[in-house]
């Protein structure tokens, strides 16, 4: 569960005037009508707090973002939300392989040495062909 205030009693009472056209339902939409005996009613951030930029986390603490749900909807809520923050964290390079990098100093892989001369750098004869050899058998050459 992610960290939020906890709502005072007036603000819990609007929050459930706000989502009652007679039974008090599920904020979620699933219809579902609260019952806070039967089982716990959560209180949970329609946009999540943590996907507010940085140091403006609690201008997302307003009641008009904020709603009643049932346990098992605020799980199922909060488990599609993390996935939504792990996601927003990876592409703005908090976390995943640009992060890794970054933290190791690039992690660049280093090549090795090569052993042999730059290309073009070491002229090679060419072979002579049967007609050369053949003269420079006959010159004495070998």
């Amino acid at each position: 569960m992610t960290e939020r205030p906890k709502l005072t009693r007036t603000q819990l009472i609007l929050l459930c005037q706000r989502q009652s056209t007679g039974l008090i339902l599920c904020g979620c939409g699933c219809g579902e009508p609260l019952d806070p005996v039967v089982e716990q009613v959560i209180d949970e951030h329609d946009l999540p707090r943590k996907l507010s930029a940085e140091g403006h986390e609690g201008e997302r603490d307003v009641l008009e973002n904020r709603g009643l749900l049932r346990k098992p909807c605020a799980m199922e809520k909060t488990r599609a939300d993390l996935a939504q923050i792990a996601k927003a964290r990876a592409q703005g390079g908090e976390t995943g392989q640009y992060a890794r990098r970054e933290k190791r100093g690039h992690g660049l892989i280093v090549n090795r040495p090569n052993a042999w001369p730059p290309k073009g750098s070491v002229k090679f004869g060419k072979r002579p062909n049967a007609k050369q050899r053949r003269a420079a058998e006959y010159r004495g050459e070998k």
